[in-house]
């Protein structure tokens, strides 16, 4: 596997890359909207939703509702509204509040909910709860008592990085911050009775958005990214070193950065050719006309 050092640098390159030729225009229309489809498809298929690729796109666009359970449907339809808030007002200071706000517009349904779990929209969890890792191992995580001071610890921690945030030192990195967030979210406080995942890795991209770069996801069409995802969360607690989890996210940054410039330019080439084309016409208008060109 590449070095931390050597994924950085590819990150930064990539990055470099598509602020020359995009300027201050971060974000296209076309680009947000397939990105907040295969956030969702895929963050949610993490969760064992089971819906496909193609039902995701056709609900998404009101062409057709799958057969599946209304937990599903809901679960797809709250989290890309949820996207919609998320890419208007990324630049909103983190607290608890807004990730408390999210989590009850994420998970406001209480169809959405397990069968084992209280429904408690937007608010912290008030029973412990567990998860079963890939091993077989039982998971808990922190008691509900010490939640509250857990996450504004880690609000205020996340806040302090990201005014501090560095490009050019490893330490102060994006990718480490939001890799940091997301290990201390999700695999320690894990603060909420259900949807945690989903909330982790949203505000673990607003993390990310933040800093300019596009926001991360782990495809789930074969299942395989799936299990790199879990094992490399187990491994990270496990060695007690976060380095595991910072490179599994730069290579899906590297990959999403790569995608984003290859949208980019595949639009530049389009506009390009849209012009080679109107010139085209506007003289072969003058000719027919028996005008000089």
């Amino acid at each position: 596997m590449a070095s931390l050092q050597s994924i950085i640098e590819k990150v930064n390159l990539l990055h470099g890359k598509i602020k020359a030729i995009s300027g201050n225009n971060k974000w296209d229309k076309d680009f947000i909207e397939k990105v907040k489809i295969d956030f969702t498809y895929n963050s949610n298929k993490l969760e064992g939703n089971a819906l496909t690729y193609g039902e995701t796109i056709s609900f998404l666009k009101n062409i057709a509702v799958p057969q599946k359970s209304q937990k599903d449907l809901l679960d797809i339809e709250n989290h890309q509204a949820i996207l919609d808030k998320v890419f208007e007002q990324f630049d909103k200071p983190f607290s608890v509040e807004f990730i408390k706000d999210i989590h009850k517009e994420l998970m406001k349904d209480y169809d959405q909910w397990d069968y084992e779990a209280l429904p408690n929209p937007g608010q912290f969890k008030i029973f412990e709860n567990y998860s079963v890792l890939p091993s077989g191992k039982i998971k808990e995580y922190m008691k509900p008592s010490e939640v509250e001071n857990a996450m504004n610890e880690l609000i205020n921690t996340t806040n302090t990085l990201l005014s501090q945030s560095e490009l050019n030192d490893i330490k102060k990195h994006p990718l480490i911050i939001a890799a940091a967030f997301h290990n201390r979210f999700l695999n320690n406080i894990h603060p909420f009775q259900d949807g945690n995942g989903r909330i982790g890795r949203i505000f673990s991209n607003i993390i990310l958005l933040k800093c300019g770069f596009p926001p991360i996801f782990i495809e789930t069409q074969d299942n395989i990214e799936r299990e790199k995802y879990l094992n490399t969360i187990q491994e990270s607690e496990q060695k007690n070193d976060l380095v595991p989890m910072i490179k599994f996210f730069g290579k899906k940054l590297i990959e999403s950065l790569e995608r984003k410039l290859s949208f980019i330019q595949e639009a530049m080439m389009h506009e390009k050719k849209l012009k080679i084309l109107d010139i085209s016409n506007i003289k072969d208008i003058k000719k027919s006309n028996g005008l000089s060109i």
